[in-house]
Protein backbone atom coordinates (compact mmCIF):
# COMPACT_ATOMS: atom_id res chain seq x y z
CA UNK A 1 0.00 0.00 0.00
CA UNK A 2 1.27 3.52 -0.78
CA UNK A 3 0.11 5.14 2.28
CA UNK A 4 1.00 2.51 5.01
CA UNK A 5 -1.84 -0.02 6.65
CA UNK A 6 -4.69 1.89 7.29
CA UNK A 7 -4.46 4.75 5.84
CA UNK A 8 -6.17 6.29 2.93
CA UNK A 9 -4.92 8.12 -0.05
CA UNK A 10 -6.48 11.56 1.85
CA UNK A 11 -4.51 10.38 4.91
CA UNK A 12 -0.62 11.32 4.05
CA UNK A 13 2.37 10.59 5.76
CA UNK A 14 5.07 12.77 5.61
CA UNK A 15 8.36 11.41 7.66
CA UNK A 16 6.57 9.10 9.78
CA UNK A 17 3.67 11.84 11.16
CA UNK A 18 0.00 11.54 10.05
CA UNK A 19 -1.27 14.48 7.68
CA UNK A 20 -4.82 15.77 7.90
CA UNK A 21 -7.09 14.45 5.27
CA UNK A 22 -7.89 16.96 2.23
CA UNK A 23 -10.06 19.45 3.41
CA UNK A 24 -9.28 20.03 6.92
CA UNK A 25 -7.29 22.64 8.70
CA UNK A 26 -3.49 22.27 8.08
CA UNK A 27 -0.87 22.39 11.07
CA UNK A 28 0.79 25.55 10.19
CA UNK A 29 4.19 26.52 11.76
CA UNK A 30 4.08 29.67 14.63
CA UNK A 31 4.09 33.42 13.45
CA UNK A 32 7.56 33.75 14.76
CA UNK A 33 9.00 30.45 12.87
CA UNK A 34 7.27 31.66 10.01
CA UNK A 35 8.57 35.37 10.21
CA UNK A 36 12.17 33.51 10.87
CA UNK A 37 11.88 31.39 7.77
CA UNK A 38 10.79 33.61 5.55
CA UNK A 39 13.41 36.67 6.75
CA UNK A 40 16.06 34.18 6.21
CA UNK A 41 15.23 33.18 3.12
CA UNK A 42 15.31 36.74 1.98
CA UNK A 43 18.55 37.44 3.96
CA UNK A 44 20.24 34.44 2.22
CA UNK A 45 19.37 35.42 -1.34
CA UNK A 46 20.75 38.76 -0.07
CA UNK A 47 23.95 37.15 1.06
CA UNK A 48 24.59 35.35 -2.42
CA UNK A 49 23.70 38.83 -4.92
CA UNK A 50 25.77 41.23 -1.82
CA UNK A 51 28.39 38.92 -3.10
CA UNK A 52 28.06 38.62 -6.47
CA UNK A 53 28.08 42.20 -6.49
CA UNK A 54 30.77 43.13 -4.36
CA UNK A 55 32.88 40.87 -6.57
CA UNK A 56 32.26 42.82 -9.97
CA UNK A 57 32.58 45.98 -8.06
CA UNK A 58 35.78 47.74 -8.64
CA UNK A 59 38.68 46.68 -6.22
CA UNK A 60 39.25 49.80 -3.60
CA UNK A 61 35.65 51.39 -4.62
CA UNK A 62 33.45 52.98 -1.86
CA UNK A 63 30.72 50.28 -3.84
CA UNK A 64 32.73 47.44 -3.39
CA UNK A 65 33.23 48.20 0.47
CA UNK A 66 29.65 48.81 0.86
CA UNK A 67 28.66 45.64 -0.37
CA UNK A 68 31.14 43.61 1.93
CA UNK A 69 29.40 45.55 4.79
CA UNK A 70 26.06 45.08 3.69
CA UNK A 71 26.96 41.15 3.06
CA UNK A 72 28.53 40.84 6.25
CA UNK A 73 25.52 42.45 8.21
CA UNK A 74 23.26 40.57 6.73
CA UNK A 75 25.35 37.13 7.37
CA UNK A 76 25.45 38.23 11.37
CA UNK A 77 21.60 38.79 11.36
CA UNK A 78 20.85 34.98 9.97
CA UNK A 79 23.84 34.40 12.87
CA UNK A 80 21.31 35.40 15.49
CA UNK A 81 18.19 34.74 14.09
CA UNK A 82 19.50 31.21 13.50
CA UNK A 83 20.40 30.78 17.16
CA UNK A 84 16.70 32.46 18.02
CA UNK A 85 15.11 29.84 15.84
CA UNK A 86 17.27 27.16 17.89
CA UNK A 87 15.38 28.48 21.07
CA UNK A 88 11.86 28.10 19.47
CA UNK A 89 9.95 25.22 20.27
CA UNK A 90 10.00 22.45 17.89
CA UNK A 91 7.91 22.57 14.78
CA UNK A 92 4.39 20.98 15.16
CA UNK A 93 4.18 17.33 12.81
CA UNK A 94 7.80 17.32 12.14
CA UNK A 95 9.21 13.61 11.42
CA UNK A 96 12.50 12.58 11.78
CA UNK A 97 13.82 13.27 8.30
CA UNK A 98 12.70 16.64 8.09
CA UNK A 99 14.48 17.05 11.35
CA UNK A 100 17.61 15.57 10.11
CA UNK A 101 16.99 17.93 7.57
CA UNK A 102 16.45 21.34 9.62
CA UNK A 103 19.57 20.20 11.66
CA UNK A 104 22.06 19.97 8.48
CA UNK A 105 20.52 23.84 7.57
CA UNK A 106 21.01 25.20 10.90
CA UNK A 107 24.43 23.98 11.18
CA UNK A 108 25.14 25.91 7.77
CA UNK A 109 23.29 28.97 9.12
CA UNK A 110 25.92 29.26 12.12
CA UNK A 111 28.92 27.35 10.10
CA UNK A 112 28.96 30.42 7.40
CA UNK A 113 28.76 33.33 9.40
CA UNK A 114 31.48 31.83 11.95
CA UNK A 115 34.18 31.21 8.98
CA UNK A 116 33.18 34.76 7.30
CA UNK A 117 34.03 36.37 10.90
CA UNK A 118 37.29 34.69 11.50
CA UNK A 119 38.20 35.37 7.71
CA UNK A 120 37.95 38.88 8.53
CA UNK A 121 39.35 38.85 12.04
CA UNK A 122 42.46 36.62 11.10
CA UNK A 123 42.77 38.92 7.86
CA UNK A 124 43.40 41.75 10.56
CA UNK A 125 40.30 43.37 9.73
CA UNK A 126 39.63 46.42 11.86
CA UNK A 127 35.99 46.69 10.85
CA UNK A 128 32.95 43.81 10.09
CA UNK A 129 29.83 44.96 8.86
CA UNK A 130 29.72 48.79 10.35
CA UNK A 131 30.96 47.63 13.70
CA UNK A 132 34.88 48.77 14.15
CA UNK A 133 36.44 45.78 16.43
CA UNK A 134 38.17 46.32 19.59
CA UNK A 135 41.09 43.99 18.97
CA UNK A 136 41.69 41.91 16.12
CA UNK A 137 44.34 38.93 15.47
CA UNK A 138 47.44 39.57 14.11
CA UNK A 139 47.59 38.70 10.47
CA UNK A 140 47.34 34.65 9.68
CA UNK A 141 47.40 33.98 6.08
CA UNK A 142 46.84 30.56 6.79
CA UNK A 143 43.97 30.53 8.91
CA UNK A 144 42.76 33.64 6.42
CA UNK A 145 43.34 31.08 3.43
CA UNK A 146 41.44 28.29 5.68
CA UNK A 147 38.44 30.44 6.53
CA UNK A 148 38.34 31.30 2.89
CA UNK A 149 37.84 28.46 1.80
CA UNK A 150 35.20 27.13 4.00
CA UNK A 151 33.46 30.21 4.07
CA UNK A 152 33.35 31.11 0.28
CA UNK A 153 33.99 27.82 -1.39
CA UNK A 154 33.42 24.26 0.57
CA UNK A 155 30.29 25.27 2.35
CA UNK A 156 28.81 28.02 0.45
CA UNK A 157 28.83 25.69 -2.30
CA UNK A 158 27.45 22.69 -0.42
CA UNK A 159 24.83 24.99 1.15
CA UNK A 160 23.36 26.09 -2.40
CA UNK A 161 23.33 22.01 -3.02
CA UNK A 162 21.27 21.77 0.11
CA UNK A 163 19.25 24.71 -1.01
CA UNK A 164 18.32 23.14 -3.87
CA UNK A 165 17.25 20.12 -2.55
CA UNK A 166 15.36 21.75 -0.25
CA UNK A 167 13.32 23.22 -2.65
CA UNK A 168 13.29 19.69 -4.97
CA UNK A 169 11.34 18.62 -1.47
CA UNK A 170 8.99 21.27 -1.05
CA UNK A 171 8.08 20.57 -4.67
CA UNK A 172 7.73 16.96 -4.42
CA UNK A 173 5.51 17.64 -1.65
CA UNK A 174 3.11 20.32 -4.10
CA UNK A 175 3.25 18.10 -7.06
CA UNK A 176 3.35 14.62 -6.15
CA UNK A 177 2.09 14.37 -2.59
CA UNK A 178 -0.34 17.24 -3.03
CA UNK A 179 -0.05 17.40 0.72
CA UNK A 180 0.08 21.13 1.26
CA UNK A 181 2.96 20.63 3.05
CA UNK A 182 3.90 24.30 1.82
CA UNK A 183 0.58 25.95 3.56
CA UNK A 184 2.22 24.88 6.93
CA UNK A 185 4.97 27.82 6.32
CA UNK A 186 2.62 30.27 4.83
Amino acid sequence: MRYGIGIGPDDAMIDGVKQPERGRRTIRHSAPLRAVHWLTVVLVGFLFVSNWLREASPHGTDIRKWWLQSHELAGLTVFALTLWRLGLAKAPGTGRLAQGGHAVFYAFLLILPIFGFLWAWFGASTRIAFWTLSASMPRNMFMVHVASMVHSHLVAYVFLALIAGHVLAVLWHILVRRDRLLSRML
